[in-house]
């Protein structure tokens, strides 16, 4: 399991059980508090129909406070003031039910005055670190245990006492008790519920995560190791933003500071087509409606900083966003264009616009391209893919489902610590006369991989393909020059099919200077923790892509590559637009060290253990 951060934990009560546990689950939540009318905590959760009977085991939880809670919550909605029941644990051990009877109403428990009559246990609370939660009808059931197999009743809230519609919401909360104060709870052995989203519910202050480790293991034949971790919180990913080619030498403290503060399209466009150097950060989360349309930065010079975003960040849907100018960072951002995304030909989510030069695409989601999903533009310089997730370019109605694109003539491309996933080809596909460098990258669900142009030159070291459904190619095929080193294929594996078809050089014709490749058995469990826009704070779309890499979930016995079942002919086939919502907050941001706040704030969307500055 990852180290948590020092600076994020203060005193951390841990408790024994004697169950096994495979998964921990490690969630920070702050909060004023989760009672009276209105809530403030962070939930990692699941929508779920009808009854249920999930049951988790609570071995830690950071004494913030004395009243600090962790525990399993059924929420009717995912407003602050929402009608809700939770069987809790404080720092103290002590385990006892609380509900809410309807929205806005106060809270109540069954130790305080107004539940107490409801209680089957002397003075309303047990000690106890296994926790249990049910609906049976309209029955909400809290028990507790202290070996997970032998179960107290707590209490049962009867209808007329709380009334919950057919479908809520069922998850892990946690809060601090202590706005601005995260508290670190670890769970192990959850049953009954698969969780996919976490969100912080009303006002927190500070933005809460969610991450998991497990023993899991590899991935079999090709030796890929998945790892079952999300991540070392001592520094990130091993890519930063000047691994490749390009740099950020431009940026400094005279940089004009740009504050989106609010989740709309003319705001984020006001500072992106600003003049001068500058930096753009975000007071507002929320998902950002392109309508078809495109969002360009078009002056020199613009570092965007998606991570300084309230939780969960900034997502735009239904068109584009492409850098049109030179010496541009882009870090921590959601694309996902989609079938009504505009024209089918260079309707990409994301790209850098042809003859561009130093331009960085770090930490970035792109989904659902109509062309490629994330690409380089032609006869460029200097461009790095870092850390992104590439993922499910659509297959309808041009069966035109595609990674990335590197244009004729660019030169000096780097795609490093990048997941491709469940893109039919160009994973990606290297033009004429272009150089590249594809370093400890993943490609997950896919007919073709690489494909490379005559003229074309590049380094392909320490990849991991992984899950391929279609052999009529190598996984490096064309007419341009390679150099192959430290690949690996798993699930299935080889077999004594062909992996280069291309011309193999005998040396990299190209490296950017102090990059270090890690070994290609250890790029999986790199990779699922740290590619994406933020690896601690993924919304279900990116959990779900993850989830199927590390799983395996996609079936590889395909009749017809062309038509891949795990790869999506629009956007409702795989849950429709993200529509999560977004909260605002001031930043206080510094006149002097810029690039170390600008990194901290990164990390702490990247790491779960990190604080932000």
């Amino acid at each position: 399991m990852r180290a948590l951060g020092a600076g994020s934990i203060g005193t951390v009560a841990t408790f024994s059980g004697t169950a096994a546990a495979a998964t921990t689950v490690t969630v920070e939540g702050a909060g004023e508090d989760i009672w009276d009318a209105a809530d403030g905590f962070h939930y990692y959760y699941e929508e779920v129909s009808g009854d249920f009977d999930v049951v988790v085991h609570n071995t830690a939880l950071e004494n913030t406070d004395s009243w600090a809670k962790a525990g399993l919550m059924v929420r009717q909605t995912l407003n602050a003031d929402a009608e809700n029941a939770m069987v809790r644990r404080r720092p103290n051990g002590e385990a006892s039910l609380q509900w809410r009877s309807a929205a806005g109403a106060d809270t109540v428990s069954t130790t305080s005055d107004g539940g107490s009559g409801e209680s089957e246990v002397s003075g309303g609370s047990i000690t106890a670190d296994w926790l249990r939660l049910t609906r049976s009808g309209d029955t909400i059931s809290a028990y507790g245990s202290t070996d997970g197999s032998n179960w107290t009743l707590i209490a049962d809230i009867a209808p007329g006492e709380i009334d919950f519609a057919e479908d809520a919401y069922v998850g892990l909360a946690v809060t601090s008790h202590s706005a601005g104060t995260l508290s670190t709870a670890e769970f192990e052995s959850l049953s009954g519920l698969s969780p996919s989203s976490n969100d912080d519910v009303g006002d927190v202050d500070v933005a809460g995560s969610v991450s998991t480790s497990d023993g899991g293991g590899g991935s079999g034949d090709g030796g890929s190791d998945d790892g079952g971790s999300d991540g070392d919180a001592s520094g990130g990913s091993s890519f930063d933003v000047d691994a490749g080619f390009a740099d950020a030498s431009w940026f400094d403290d005279s940089v004009t500071v740009h504050r989106v503060q609010e989740a709309t399209e003319s705001a984020v466009r006001a500072a992106f087509e600003a003049n001068g150097p500058r930096l753009v950060v975000f007071e507002a989360s929320g998902v950002v409606d392109l309508g078809g349309g495109d969002l360009s930065i078009t002056n020199d010079k613009c570092w965007v900083a998606g991570q300084t975003a309230p939780s969960p960040g900034i997502t735009f849907i239904n068109g584009m966003i492409q850098v049109d100018a030179n010496d541009c960072v882009v870090q921590h951002l959601r694309i996902f264009r989609g079938e009504d995304g505009g024209a089918a030909e260079g309707a990409d989510p994301m790209n850098n616009a042809d003859d561009t030069s130093n331009v960085i695409f770090d930490h970035c989601s792109a989904y659902w391209g109509r062309d490629e999903n994330l690409s380089v533009g032609y006869n460029t310089t200097d461009t790095t893919f870092a850390n992104c997730l590439v993922a499910e370019g659509l297959d309808e109605p041009e069966e035109n489902s595609n990674g990335s694109l590197v244009g004729n003539g660019a030169q000096n491309v780097a795609i490093l610590g990048t997941v491709y996933a469940a893109n039919n080809d160009r994973n990606p596909r290297l033009k004429d006369d272009t150089q590249s460098v594809i370093a400890n990258s993943i490609v997950y669900y896919f007919d073709k991989a690489i494909w490379a142009s005559p003229g074309a030159q590049s380094s392909v070291v320490g990849n991991a393909y992984l899950g391929r459904f279609d052999w009529s190619d190598a996984i490096v095929k064309g007419d341009g020059s390679v150099y192959i080193e430290d690949n690996i294929v798993a699930d299935p594996g080889l077999n004594g099919r062909t992996f280069c078809s291309a011309t193999q050089l005998g040396s990299r014709p190209l490296w950017p200077s102090g990059l270090t490749a890690m070994p290609a058995t250890d790029v999986e469990s790199h990779n699922l923790a740290y590619a994406g826009a933020r690896p601690a704070d993924r919304i279900s779309h990116e959990q779900r892509v993850i989830d199927n890499i590390r799983n395996r979930s996609l079936d590889t016995d395909v009749s017809d590559p062309a038509n891949a079942p795990g790869i999506p002919g629009d956007e409702g086939e795989v849950g429709g637009y993200p529509d999560h919502g977004g909260s605002t907050r001031s930043l206080s941001v510094p006149d002097s060290g810029l690039r170390d706040w600008v990194a901290q704030w990164a990390l702490a969307v990247e790491e779960s253990g990190a604080s932000p500055p």
